[in-house]
């Protein structure tokens, strides 16, 4: 293994990193009426973990001194930053709600809803499809994309959720599918998240590299070269050549374990050279 090339990828490695092709897309998190200041500092906090920057509290039916609170900004953690630029817009007129949401949500070219309904497609405003069937789409232009969250008791109201796109439910217990806004919140960021980055597998300021073709290739040339010494049947070298390549390759090996298999089988070869040097005295 070239343990130069090796060095390289660790010092330049990143366990995820926006695809290219979603580069023009901005998110937007906006919450419909949330009760408790907890839960929108928690949602600072998620959104912080999956690389949300823009918080937007519609007309909350918690007090505004309270949703910025040291408290709340102890929910949020490092998302204090988040929290703390959200923008708050209160509708002081209760009979202008869905006018002024109306009116807001005419700046996004996409907007999703989100509900912990629907699951007897008796509503036909809230059919919705599960976040991992959601497509995000791929635009040259700038393209601004909201999703709505609705208040801790009851969620989107269905003239709020007409507001919508598309829906999106979590799929859950029969028994009990409605879950807390800030869980809610971070399972769809995250399956989100997911389909918009690159993810590596790494773990923090050590990351695991997984071993690449060349890597492999070259164990698989070892363990050839084992085959032959071993002298195993011709009938049996092809198939057992293909039985390790079948595992390793099922397994995703790292470059570490790749390095730690190939010490063994180099113990191996060492100590066949040392037999047949044994025998020829």
């Amino acid at each position: 293994m070239d343990k130069k090339r090796t060095k390289n990828e660790l010092n330049s490695f990143q366990e995820t990193k926006l695809e290219g092709k979603y580069k023009n897309i901005s998110f937007t998190i906006i919450l419909v009426r949330p009760e408790h200041a907890g839960n929108i500092g928690s949602i600072a906090r998620v959104m912080k973990n999956f690389n949300f920057e823009k918080l937007v509290i519609f007309n909350p039916l918690e007090k505004i001194e309270l949703i910025k609170s040291y408290e709340s900004q102890g929910f949020a953690m490092h998302g204090k930053d988040i929290l703390l630029n959200a923008e708050i817009f209160e509708v002081q007129n209760k009979e202008q709600h869905i006018t002024e949401l109306t009116g807001f949500l005419k700046k996004f070219d996409l907007i999703i809803g989100t509900t912990a309904r629907g699951m007897r497609n008796t509503n036909i405003r809230r059919l919705a499809i599960f976040p991992d069937d959601l497509i995000i789409p791929v635009s040259e232009k700038p393209l601004n994309i909201a999703i709505l969250f609705g208040r801790e008791s009851r969620g989107l109201t269905n003239e709020e959720i007409s507001c919508a796109d598309i829906i999106l439910r979590i799929p859950a217990s029969n028994e009990y599918s409605a879950l807390n806004l800030s869980h809610a919140c971070g399972i769809i960021l995250y399956e989100i998240f997911k389909k918009i980055n690159i993810l590596n597998i790494g773990r923090g300021d050590h990351p695991v590299l997984l071993a690449d073709k060349e890597d492999r290739k070259f164990l698989f040339s070892f363990i050839n070269n084992l085959i032959e010494k071993l002298k195993i049947r011709d009938y049996k070298e092809e198939n057992v050549l293909f039985a390790f390549k079948n595992v390793f390759e099922r397994a995703l090996i790292s470059k570490k374990e790749l390095s730690l298999i190939l010490g063994l089988f180099s113990k191996i070869d060492s100590v066949l050279k040392n037999m047949k040097l044994f025998e020829k005295k």
